[in-house]
């Protein structure tokens, strides 16, 4: 709400001035904000009553007619469905949560009717996943995870489940894609690779999991594939170890550290990959060359007992060694996974609080929602207006769902026009 000055008016003469006998003009200002804030539901409303008389006599009714424009108005916005979304797979709020929300505000949504609105928009909203999977196919830079995932009819027939984070970089644009299922990361990566029109090298980072490799890939792709494993988990290795090979493991904390300042001073600095790569060079790689050199040494000769905590900690790092230090010798090589971690936080959140998904067909929905929220959340884009701008343009998003990534659908959303609710 505005509200303007009751005597005055842009382009009027001055009162102050007026009484010194000068011609100031009065033009706009900072001006005074005052915020007033309301408590709300998620989902709210608006309660139209039609007032109807009647005749004490002949009992005949007059009905006051309702516009037509509010008659044909579905009864939920498609803001409703963003809601409920946002609330659900990036809030981890369970519906039986909100639904407990809604009733308490006195506007009830069931647990059921969510499910409905939810999967209308994700209808909506799949020939775009779809388009996201073939997007981070032909990603420059790809990193991705896993985390044990809940669905529970896989689970009554003693099925094991899991979640897949995966995080795909093409031309700075940042594409974030859920998985869940029975198949582990590697094999919903060699599926998503299977659409990769790229001939250009790919740099892949993942724990050092045996689950993480994709399985089938082209020769031509496994010629250009950059595998890295992350340094935050070699790292973590030493860090358990700590309290019981106090010397030796701060020895390499301390290493790994410094090569992690260097990176950061790389970002703050803004360099190029290729500055960032030299940077390295110079700096880091000596410091991981003697490191490489007392790992060995402690096994060589016999410094530290194999198979203790802190020899497996080591021959963790020897093991890996070439994965470990990628970043050493390709561009834009990350040091570790920690984008793949943020990305598993949304899906643990989503487990720990709804616990599980009834059906693998409730996972899809939850994985193509969460997927398009957080990819244009890290894309700078609002969620909220992204997927309403979706819900309402449908059939041009069915027609052509390349024209409505996060990145490129405000060129083709054109705001519908407001309901007339008076003639």
């Amino acid at each position: 709400m505005i509200f303007q000055h009751p005597a005055l008016t842009v382009g009027g003469c001055c009162p102050e001035c007026a009484l010194c006998g000068t011609q100031g003009k009065l033009g706009l200002d900072e001006p005074q904000v005052l915020v007033k804030l309301e408590g709300s539901p998620l989902i709210t409303g608006t309660k139209y009553i039609a007032e109807c008389l009647r005749c004490h006599v002949c009992k005949k009714r007059y009905q006051t007619p309702i516009p037509e424009a509010i008659k044909k108005a579905p009864k939920y916005d498609v803001s409703a469905a963003t809601t409920l979304a946002i609330g659900r797979y990036a809030l981890g709020l369970p519906m039986y949560r909100m639904e407990t929300s809604q009733a308490m505000h006195g506007i009830p949504v069931p647990d059921a009717t969510q499910y409905d609105l939810l999967e209308g928009l994700s209808q909506v909203a799949y020939p775009v996943y779809q388009v996201l999977m073939e997007h981070g196919a032909n990603g420059e830079l790809v990193i991705y995870d896993d985390t044990p995932g809940r669905i529970l009819d896989e689970q009554v027939q003693g099925k094991t489940t899991h979640t897949t984070a995966f995080v795909s970089v093409l031309q700075e644009k940042k594409t974030h894609l859920f998985f869940t299922g029975e198949k582990h990361a590697g094999d919903n990566v060699s599926a998503i690779l299977d659409q990769r029109s790229n001939d250009e090298p790919m740099i892949a980072m993942m724990d050092a999991s045996a689950n993480n490799i994709p399985k089938k890939m082209t020769h031509n792709l496994s010629a250009r594939f950059i595998l890295c494993f992350c340094l935050t988990h070699g790292r973590r290795k030493f860090f358990e170890m700590f309290n019981f090979f106090e010397q030796q493991c701060d020895f390499v904390l301390d290493v790994i550290g410094h090569v992690y300042q260097h990176d950061k001073h790389c970002k703050n600095a803004k360099f190029t990959p290729e500055q960032r790569l030299l940077y390295h060079q110079t700096h880091s790689q000596p410091l991981m060359e003697n490191l490489y050199l007392w790992l060995n040494n402690q096994l060589t000769y016999e410094l530290t007992e194999a198979n203790s905590g802190l020899g497996q900690a080591i021959n963790y790092m020897l093991r890996h060694w070439s994965p470990l230090t990628e970043f050493l010798r390709s561009a834009g090589a990350p040091l570790d996974s920690s984008w793949a971690e943020r990305m598993i936080k949304i899906a643990i959140r989503h487990r720990r609080n709804s616990l599980f998904y009834k059906t693998s067909k409730g996972a899809q929905v939850g994985d193509c929602l969460m997927s398009l929220i957080y990819t244009a959340q890290q894309n700078t884009i609002n969620p909220f207006d992204y997927l309403n701008a979706l819900q309402r343009n449908g059939a041009k998003v069915a027609a052509e769902p390349s024209k409505w990534l996060p990145w490129n659908y405000q060129d083709n959303f054109v705001e519908e026009q407001p309901i007339a609710l008076a003639a």
